[in-house]
């Protein structure tokens, strides 16, 4: 079989995440007709802040290990010594899977202790909690398998895995919900449950295929790429431990997380604000959270899966050639193909979802003026953060750690200290610009540190980024001059007629943006990064 190149390794997760995000989305349609209408806000909060407390477990379960053993599988197979890579699989998987289960453990006989601490006490999250516990048993030694193909260069095996695991996710999902609340009027408490014990059930299928798909990649390794101890002494390489794992992993960890701490900051420090400040009800705090902390998100998740298929190709590309010593000409390079390619998806993208922002929320939650400005704001939120997470991926496998971790610890801060005035002066939407400002900020170091040491921003780089944002900004204006056309004939209230919208909308939109950056030239970004091999 044939590696991935840099291109299709980035159009392979960019699909299959956008896929996943999209259905994640969709299928809460029917999940909130089934779950009825005066019970959806609290179903919808409840679901929200169980899935924070979730992804945080989740991302420590995994500690960042798909980042850090794609990065080290590259650097050991970069050198041919594969037996290595074998090594660090077997030893990484029995570690974390010890690490799942002492989670698994503390979230399901902690759960109590787990909702007074990240869901300000409310105590409907606990029995939800019990039932994600078992997921991590299995999570860990999924994301060891993911990581592992990935610096295998074959990143479109790990990108199929997380379309099986949403689909099975989603099927599950839908099939207990319709059953507990249509074919047997139950409680929305329950269907909770079931939602939340989907992930068990999708990452188990996901995982089943990536043993399988190991033995592919096994089998695709020529035999005079191998290299042994002789010709590669092992004193050059990693050791393999679980020390060293830590060490590789932690950093990767701290930015996997930060989205998940901030939104788990937001749903404590939120609550306290508006129950203890501004003295709301329960209900309208559970509707203000569901807009920013679980609706908004879920769409922008889509441009959030866009920075991650970069991410995830980047990590074993870059540590490829910084362990082969490569020229800094050719690492130059390739962080200019990758800072052209990361703009040029991720900014229309986001404009994209700024212009159709109404016809989106009437889609999926219904007509709301107050939600769509939430999504527009949530959108810029999305673009910084996708940004920001990919810069600090590169100063990680730059070598950069300290700088990295200091970054990040600057970011928390500047959401901290913004975060009340912000709230208290713009509401529900204090938590999202609070948030925005710290990436914003952040990610601009970040850029500065790294451009300082491989002279990245030239005129060419700079006159292709502005062709970006003009083709982008171009296609917000056709964009939104073809929504304000079609609300005067078709019914943008119902779901139907902003279906219509949104599909008429995102096409002229496409063509618009595909157009101008085939006439500009911008578009040749996609032949530079065609060309490019992970190693």
């Amino acid at each position: 079989m044939k590696k991935d190149s840099l291109l299709k390794s980035s159009l392979w997760i960019s699909v299959s995440g956008i896929f996943s995000r999209i259905l994640a989305v969709i299928y809460i349609i029917p999940w909130n007709i089934w779950i009825g209408p005066i019970a959806l806000g609290a179903a919808n909060a409840l679901y929200g802040k169980v899935y924070n407390i979730y992804n945080l477990f989740l991302i420590i379960a995994t500690a960042g290990i798909p980042s850090a053993i794609s990065k080290e599988v590259a650097a050991h197979n970069a050198l041919g010594r594969y037996d290595q890579s074998e090594k660090l699989l077997k030893k990484y998987t029995l570690y974390m899977t010890l690490v799942g289960i002492v989670l698994a453990g503390f979230m399901f006989f902690g759960a109590k202790y787990v909702a007074i601490i990240f869901a300000a006490g409310d105590m409907r999250v606990i029995t939800p909690i019990k039932y994600l516990s078992v997921a991590i048993l299995i999570i860990p030694a999924l994301g060891i398998m993911r990581g592992y193909i990935q610096g295998y260069a074959f990143i479109s095996f790990s990108a199929f895995s997380q379309v099986i695991e949403q689909i099975a996710r989603v099927a599950y999902m839908l099939y207990a919900t319709y059953t507990i609340m249509i074919l047997q009027n139950g409680n929305y408490m329950a269907a909770v449950n079931q939602s939340t014990f989907a992930s068990f059930i999708g990452a188990t299928l996901a995982y089943i295929f990536l043993i399988w798909m190991r033995r592919r990649v096994r089998k695709s390794i020529p035999a005079e790429d191998i290299k042994t101890a002789a010709e590669v002494p092992d004193s050059e390489l990693t050791k393999v431990n679980f020390g060293s794992m830590l060490k590789s992993a932690i950093p990767f960890l701290l930015v996997d997380t930060i989205m998940t701490v901030l939104q788990l900051f937001d749903q404590t420090s939120f609550v306290w604000i508006y129950q203890n400040v501004i003295h709301a009800s329960q209900r309208t705090v559970d509707n203000l959270y569901a807009m920013f902390g679980f609706q908004a998100n879920k769409l922008i998740m889509v441009l959030v899966s866009l920075a991650i298929s970069v991410s995830a190709t980047i990590i074993p590309a870059l540590s490829a050639l910084i362990s082969r010593k490569a020229k800094k000409t050719d690492i130059q390079k390739l962080l200019r193909n990758i800072v052209q390619f990361t703009v040029f998806i991720i900014l229309p993208a986001a404009f994209g979802m700024i212009g159709i922002g109404s016809q989106l929320w009437t889609v999926f939650y219904g007509t709301s003026k107050l939600g769509t400005q939430i999504l527009i704001v949530s959108c810029a939120e999305a673009f910084f953060y996708c940004v920001f997470m990919i810069l600090e991926n590169v100063l990680q496998v730059d070598g950069r750690t300290k700088t990295s971790m200091i970054y990040l610890a600057l970011a928390y801060l500047i959401k901290v200290v913004l975060q009340y005035p912000l709230t208290i002066y713009m509401g529900a939407f204090g938590p999202v610009v609070a948030t925005t400002v710290a990436f914003m900020i952040m990610g601009h170091f970040a850029f500065r540190i790294i451009n300082k040491q491989y002279n990245i921003v030239d005129k060419v780089l700079g006159i292709k980024l502005l062709k970006i944002v003009f083709d982008s900004i171009v296609m917000l204006i056709v964009v939104y001059g073809a929504d304000f056309l079609l609300v005067k004939v078709i019914n943008s209230d119902t779901k139907v007629g902003a279906t219509i919208i949104l599909s008429i909308c995102a096409v002229i939109g496409i063509i618009v943006y595909g157009f101008l950056a085939y006439k500009d030239g911008s578009m040749k970004v996609l032949k530079d990064i065609r060309g490019t091999d992970i190693y």
